[in-house]
């Protein structure tokens, strides 16, 4: 049976040589317009695109390989029932794929022209490229000019070679999606000069997404702290999907405060309880329209910044009356992709989702979904290793950043000794974003004159000892499923 080439490129450099290969070598070529142009220019036999699925191009080119004659022969697998199929849809089989993509990245850096962008961002070529991937074992994936010399000089092509090539082009396709994301950002962002922080000399600006917050009240610029602890604050706000209120504060990146309740000015009371001395000058976010009752409440006492979705129009006035207070309506969004600089360039991760479950109860569980929910989110803010410790609904001493896990605890539990009475205190919760690889830990909490519900997820070699030693002293136990690790 003979093989199958599907050629569809932007950049044409030495495709001249790879073709006259390929052609040497018994393929058979199928190709796009513009590639099919140049294919004949040079001379190279070959099926259009067009005359093999008899499907013309539509839309101005917009529409050329998507069709099920093109991607049956990508993702077809070498088994009886795929062949079949193939075969009575008359579906040739392809074995390589030569694929680049539209230059958006140049485009960018060339014009401001909307239009001209737009028709940049590749459909087509980027959706062969992930069927291919997909097939890896069956087809190799070309889309970078400079290995079609290493692949003619390594011809017949292994399959760990094609593995490689798969790895290259999705991570081709992940680069080139987020620079369209990043476009997409940056078209509706202007530039912020932020306010100076405690050192001048660190000159800063933002830039926003104008779609994203808008400032209601308040004199003051935002400054970059206060950016980032807003950004602190709504992920635990607003990541707990609930009709309920939730309240949280924030001073330099840590939640020393935050309350799920079903009275909004409730939620900020016991909020400003867990650490009301943290809480002068921070960052208080809401998770619904912010009422006028607990506004009121509000202006008491000195903060930096007040957040919510919305502000009821009394609950504003009172919040402009105060100038220096900074009020913004933050939009409940989702984003995916944080980044931050280092002295190599840049690190670029997706933004924790998770949600972390039950995995198994030693005891009894004693939180449900939302609040279980509600407690990670703020641990997943709290910089390893971290310990968060609540009573039925908020939180009430944290410890993060400690190099040692055994120092987090005894941080959190001599926080919340000097700060509160323990014995108003029926229920506690402790979470803990480190496993437990030794018992050192288990010991302090075992100490303890309340009774800790402890919440952990596991993963040590000595897991087995551990759980020994829960069950040896009835400690109410619960296992999580994920550690969040956050720096």
């Amino acid at each position: 049976m003979g093989k199958n080439a599907l050629i569809s490129v932007f950049n044409k450099t030495n495709l001249d040589k790879l073709v006259k290969f390929l052609i040497e070598k018994k393929y058979k070529i199928y190709s796009t317009g513009g590639t099919s142009k140049y294919l004949k220019d040079i001379n190279v036999p070959h099926i259009e695109i067009s005359k093999y699925t008899k499907q013309r191009e539509i839309l101005d080119g917009r529409v050329k390989t998507l069709h099920p004659k093109i991607f049956g022969g990508l993702l077809g697998i070498n088994n009886n029932k795929h062949k079949k199929e193939l075969k009575k849809e008359r579906i040739v089989e392809f074995d390589i794929l030569v694929v680049n993509l539209y230059p958006f990245e140049n485009t960018i850096n060339n014009t401001k022209d909307k239009s001209k962008i737009i028709e940049m961002i590749d459909i087509g070529g980027h959706s062969l490229i992930r069927a291919a991937v997909k097939n890896y074992e069956k087809i190799a994936t070309i889309i970078d000019p400079n290995d079609y010399e290493s692949l003619i000089k390594n011809f017949p092509i292994k399959k760990q070679q094609k593995r490689k090539l798969a790895i290259k082009a999705i991570n081709h396709i992940t680069e080139y999606d987020l620079n369209i994301s990043n476009w997409f950002v940056n078209k509706n962002t202007k530039k912020y000069p932020l306010r100076y922080g405690e050192n001048p000399q660190q000159k800063a600006f933002a830039l926003i997404n104008k779609n994203k917050f808008s400032q209601l009240g308040g004199e003051k610029k935002l400054s970059y702290n206060n950016l980032l602890d807003i950004d602190a604050a709504i992920r635990i706000a607003y990541e707990c999907k609930t009709k309920n209120n939730i309240c949280t504060i924030i001073k330099h990146n840590i939640p020393c405060g935050a309350s799920l309740k079903k009275k909004q000015s409730e939620s900020y009371r016991k909020a400003l309880a867990g650490d009301p001395l943290s809480a002068f000058g921070g960052i208080v976010s809401f998770n619904q329209k912010l009422k006028k009752d607990t506004a009121k409440l509000l202006i008491r006492k000195f903060f930096e910044v007040i957040t919510a979705p919305d502000f009821e129009k009394g609950a504003l006035k009172l919040l402009r009356s105060k100038k220096n207070l900074i009020v913004i309506k933050v939009k409940k969004t989702k984003y995916d992709i944080e980044e931050r600089t280092f002295f190599g360039g840049k690190l670029i991760q997706d933004v924790n989702h998770k949600v972390s479950n039950v995995e198994e109860i030693y005891g009894v569980n004693k939180l449900n979904k939302e609040k279980l929910i509600f407690f990670v989110s703020i641990l997943k803010i709290i910089k390893s290793n971290a310990i968060a410790l609540f009573d039925n609904d908020s939180l009430v001493a944290q410890s993060g950043g400690q190099t040692s896990r055994v120092d987090a605890l005894q941080n959190c539990l001599n926080k919340f000794k000097i700060k509160s009475n323990i014995k108003k205190y029926k229920n506690l919760f402790l979470f803990s974003d480190a496993f437990f690889p030794f018992t050192d830990s288990l010991s302090i909490i075992k100490r303890q004159k309340s009774k800790f519900n402890v919440y952990a997820p596991m993963g040590s070699k000595n897991d087995a000892k551990i759980f020994s030693y829960i069950n040896k002293y009835k400690l109410n136990f619960i296992k999580l499923s994920d550690r969040h690790f956050k720096h």
